[in-house]
C-alpha cells in the first residue's frame, strides 16, 4: 500500500531580500495510512514549517512530497486549497471558532467550500457532535462552552469532510491536564476509527499517545521511535 505522506530530501528556504534561511535541510519522512505519529521539537527546530508542508499550507523549495500519491510541489494555489479541503483536517492550539456562529454552524464550515460535501452535511455534523457528546449544545455559541468543549467542536469541524489526515498542532496547549487527556483520547479514538493522525507537540506526555515519535532539530530529523 502506498503511504499517505512521502517526503524525500525536502528542503524549505525562506528568502528575505538578499538573505535566505534554510529551515528544513533534507527531510525524509514516510507516514503510513492509519498511523498516529507525533512530531516533536523545540521552538525554532523546524517542526511548524514541516507541519505546514505536510498539511499543504506551503510547498517545499526542493525535494519530493507525495500526498496520497499526488506530487505537491508545483501545484497551483487553488489545487493546493482543494487538496487540503478534501483530504486534511486541522486542529490548532487556538480553537479558531467563529464567535458569532453556533456550534453546528462552526462544524458545517468546511462543507461550504466543497460542493460534494454539502449533501447531508447537517446530518453528518449532528452525528459528529453526538459522537463526542455535544449534541445538546449544537445551538450554543462558543462563549458558552468550556475550552475542552471548544476543542471538541474544532475536532468535529476538522472531521466534517471525512479527511484522510487529521493534523493537530499543539492541540492541548490551552487546556488543563485532565481536559488535555480527554482530547488526546478523542484523537486516539479517531485514529482507531481509521484516521491517520499527526500531532505536532513539544510535550513528551502528549507525544506518548502516538505510536511513533519523530524528533526534529535544526531542520533535520534526528531520531524516530516506534512502539
Amino acid at each position: 500500500m502506498n503511504p499517505l505522506c512521502l517526503m524525500e530530501d525536502v528542503r524549505k528556504t525562506f528568502r528575505m531580500g538578499e538573505n535566505s534561511v534554510e529551515v528544513l535541510k533534507g527531510i525524509d519522512l514516510t507516514v503510513e495510512r492509519g498511523e498516529i505519529a507525533a512530531i516533536m521539537g523545540v521552538s525554532g527546530s523546524g517542526k511548524s514549517t514541516l507541519m505546514n508542508l505536510i498539511g499543504c499550507l506551503d510547498v517545499p523549495t526542493s525535494g519530493r512530497y507525495l500526498f496520497a500519491g499526488r506530487e505537491v510541489l508545483g501545484l497551483a494555489d487553488d489545487s493546493l486549497s482543494e487538496l487540503r479541503n478534501a483530504n486534511i483536517g486541522f486542529v490548532f492550539q487556538s480553537f479558531y471558532l467563529l464567535p458569532y456562529a453556533t456550534v453546528l454552524e462552526n462544524v458545517l464550515l468546511p462543507s461550504l467550500y466543497r460542493e460534494r460535501a454539502k449533501d447531508g452535511a447537517e446530518e453528518r455534523a449532528v452525528e459528529l457532535l453526538r459522537l463526542i457528546g455535544l449534541e445538546e449544545r449544537i445551538h450554543f455559541r462558543p462563549n458558552r462552552l468550556s475550552g475542552g468543549e471548544q476543542q471538541r467542536v474544532a475536532i468535529c469541524r476538522a472531521l466534517m469532510n471525512d479527511p484522510e489526515l487529521l493534523l493537530a498542532d499543539e492541540p492541548t496547549g490551552q487546556l488543563d491536564s485532565r481536559t488535555a487527556s480527554e482530547i488526546m483520547n478523542l484523537l486516539v479514538a479517531m485514529n482507531e476509527r481509521g484516521k491517520t493522525v499527526i500531532i505536532v507537540t513539544h510535550d513528551p506526555a502528549i507525544a506518548a499517545y502516538a505510536n511513533r515519535i519523530i524528533r526534529i532539530k535544526d531542520g533535520v530529523i534526528v531520531d524516530e521511535q516506534a512502539d
